[in-house]
């Protein structure tokens, strides 16, 4: 089976084709797990639901695995599994209009329970690949049509994964909270056979709740900044293939806990820290703006209140609430202070 060429012409996001969206049967919420409520959702993950439709599928695996995302996004994690990241603006023009759409961001965003857009460009479709026994080099030949779920094809990895251990000390990805408030991860292996694979959430009375690994093009919505979560190896498949792209409110008045914790390992620190400071200053633009129309809005009212003639100029009532201002002041200091220590030096932890 040929593996993924960039030589096909780009193909960009048609709801038509690509989405094969049906909701998820049940979504969790903070309180099931016996959490607290986050500032911005009392949701906590759904179930897996369809999303991606075959031809969509492809065309993310035509793109990931192509040879410039290989050669220039390709990144060594935990023995046994790698990763792609930061790929999506540059190499990737289907991605990019997939996960920017607007029909995609109303559904991540109704299951949510909050207005998302991409935490960043370089934080879309990052990618988990499980090796298989021919490691980094297998990830070239990897085809754009997946692997069926044929015993021949799971042969193979069931017996390479007889040799591992099994339960939390082979996670594909360790206990973690996420950089990012919400994650949508979508599987693009044939996963019919599939044995583990599961993402399983740490409650707040200290019990484990598993949310079931999704079929492929199927996905499932979770609050990762605030769960502790791992995700399980899976066998019986012939590859293990899931994308990832992170989510923060539209609203740049919400609370805002992006970081950069997990990811300044596996990127490209220029690109990542250039997008990171752009949407960082562009966010305290809008809610230097806000306060700013806000404290117009009061004044007009001041002077029409007050004014015998209703001219600005000569305003004697109190308009901007000192209080008030301190501490819209004080939260966009800690915002900028923040934004800078998510950029500190990698040995610096």
């Amino acid at each position: 089976m040929a593996p993924a060429t960039s030589d096909v012409p780009a193909t960009l996001f048609d709801a038509s084709k690509h989405l094969a969206y049906s909701p998820p049967t049940r979504i969790l919420t903070m309180k099931d797990l016996h959490l607290e409520n986050s500032p911005i959702s009392p949701i906590a993950a759904s179930d897996p639901f369809p999303l991606l439709s075959h031809e969509a599928v492809l065309e993310h695996r035509r793109e990931l695995f192509s040879p410039k995302v290989i050669d220039n996004c390709l990144h060594r994690t935990l023995p046994g599994s790698a990763m792609l990241r930061g790929m999506a603006q540059r190499y990737t023009p289907f991605i990019q209009s997939f996960w920017n759409s607007p029909e995609v961001l109303k559904i991540v965003s109704n299951i949510a329970g909050v207005d998302l857009v991409p935490a960043l460009n370089y934080e879309i479709c990052h990618t988990n690949i499980q090796l298989g026994s021919d490691g980094l080099d297998g990830v070239r030949a990897t085809p754009v049509v997946p692997p069926m779920a044929t015993m021949d094809g799971m042969a193979k990895p069931e017996k390479d994964s007889a040799d591992k251990k099994s339960g939390y000390d082979n996670a594909i990805v360790e206990w973690h909270k996420d950089s990012h408030p919400f994650v949508i991860v979508v599987m693009l292996s044939d996963a019919r056979n599939m044995e583990g694979g599961e993402t399983v959430l740490m409650g707040g009375d200290g019990k484990t709740l598993s949310v079931r690994a999704p079929q492929m093009g199927s996905a499932v919505v979770l609050q990762g900044r605030h769960i502790s979560h791992v995700a399980l190896p899976a066998t019986n498949m012939p590859e293990r293939i899931t994308i990832v792209t992170s989510f923060r409110p539209r609203d740049p008045t919400l609370a805002d806990e992006t970081t950069n914790a997990n990811v300044r390992c596996e990127s490209h620190l220029t690109e990542l820290f250039y997008q990171w400071s752009t949407y960082r200053l562009d966010t305290l633009a809008t809610r230097t703006n806000i306060m700013a129309t806000k404290l117009r809005k009061r004044y007009a009212e001041n002077v029409k209140k007050s004014d015998d003639e209703a001219q600005p100029g000569m305003c004697r009532v109190e308009t901007v609430n000192f209080d008030e201002m301190r501490s819209w002041v004080e939260e966009q200091i800690k915002y900028l202070q923040q934004t800078m220590y998510e950029m500190r030096p990698l040995d610096e932890e």
